[in-house]
């Protein structure tokens, strides 16, 4: 076995618990001296500062969030010997300081992403999907300038997504007769409303996006460095299944956009859907088909794509041999594509 080979399969067994002793003590050595740890053959995300427990021993560690306390937590990694990348949610975050105003002075609570009875589209209390307006670029900037300050050597903006069922707020309203010239139309309406509200959508994140790239590339010039900008995302195929817009089939063409992670587990993975007139979970089939979208979107770009192999997904309600079982399918999945030799081999690792 090679030893790029050896060591996913070391961080992948280690992620889930399994494997013998020996190799969970090769997975915690630090990769300090790795002469190809350049390659960024394995990475994980974490919103942790480091931790024994959390060791899992990638090239990268993924410190999530843009926050204050992120180059503090940095830097614990940094000294473990980890190369450190920065993720941070694109259209949901702890942006508190955005949305109530006290980044601009301008409240922006009617950005958030609405649906037709008034609901905010919430991931949790008031972390709610964005209507980014022109603004809120401006305002990851500053967070992504402190990643920057802190040495990070990539930015990862991760699920530029829109809810098909929104598009009600009096944000998106704005957007909408800045962008067409016309009346907002409720986007339920007709076939044509809902297409001209989810073009608009497409256009919104791709913006939010170029701001930030922009913003990075700038930094690059003046400074010399050479950090890179990844669009972690669920596939296309997630997507429909889901109702949520994103604009990623085009992010190839964006300015300062160096590739992707392909967030294909067994949560989108296991997504029922219809093959010749039966509907049930096909996590191997439809894993095959996300990472091979993935794939085609960077094929002949030049671009990086980095495969999650996640071990578990949200959902609490699987047991664990359930979980193991999901996780093979999408694992086996992703190595039907050779070209792809870079994984995610944990989306959190707590501390």
């Amino acid at each position: 076995m090679t030893k790029p080979l050896r060591r996913i399969r070391i961080v992948l067994l280690a992620a889930l618990g399994i494997g013998s002793q020996s190799l969970a003590q090769e997975a915690a050595v630090p990769f300090g001296t790795d002469p190809e740890q350049y390659l960024e053959r394995t990475c994980f995300q974490t919103g942790k500062p480091w931790s024994e427990r959390a060791n899992l021993g990638s090239d990268v560690a993924i410190v999530y969030g843009i926050d204050t306390g992120m180059p503090g937590r940095i830097q614990t990694w940094r000294e473990h010997g980890y190369r450190i990348h920065v993720m941070t949610g694109v259209s949901w975050g702890q942006y508190q300081d955005y949305l109530y105003g006290r980044f601009d002075g301008v409240n922006h609570e009617d950005e958030a992403q609405t649906v037709s009875d008034g609901r905010k589209s919430s991931h949790g209390g008031d972390v709610y999907y964005m209507c980014p307006g022109t603004n809120y670029g401006k305002f990851l900037c500053v967070g992504v300038q402190r990643a920057l300050d802190a040495g990070a050597e990539a930015i990862h903006l991760e699920e530029p997504e829109y809810w098909v069922n929104a598009g009600y707020s009096e944000g998106f309203k704005r957007e909408w007769r800045a962008y067409y010239g016309d009346a907002w139309q409720a986007p339920q309406s007709s076939v044509d409303a809902q297409w001209r509200a989810s073009k608009l959508k497409y256009f919104l994140y791709r913006r939010a996006l170029q701001q930030v790239f922009d913003y990075v590339q700038a930094f690059n010039q003046r400074t010399g460095r050479h950090v890179r900008c990844y669009v972690p995302t669920h596939s296309l195929l997630n997507y429909a299944h889901w109702n949520i817009v994103s604009p990623e089939s085009s992010l190839a063409r964006l300015n300062g956009c160096d590739g992707y992670i392909a967030q294909v587990w067994t949560g989108t993975a296991r997504t029922p859907n219809v093959y010749r007139g039966k509907l049930r979970e096909r996590t191997f089939e439809t894993a095959f088909l996300e990472y091979g979208v993935m794939q085609n979107l960077v094929r002949a770009t030049g671009r990086t794509v980095w495969y999650l192999n996640d071990p578990i997904e949200d959902n609490p309600n699987h047991d664990w041999a359930d979980y193991q079982r999901n996780w093979e399918s999408t694992m086996v999945a992703s190595l039907f594509q050779p070209e792809v030799w870079r994984y995610e081999v944990a989306a959190w690792r707590a501390s």
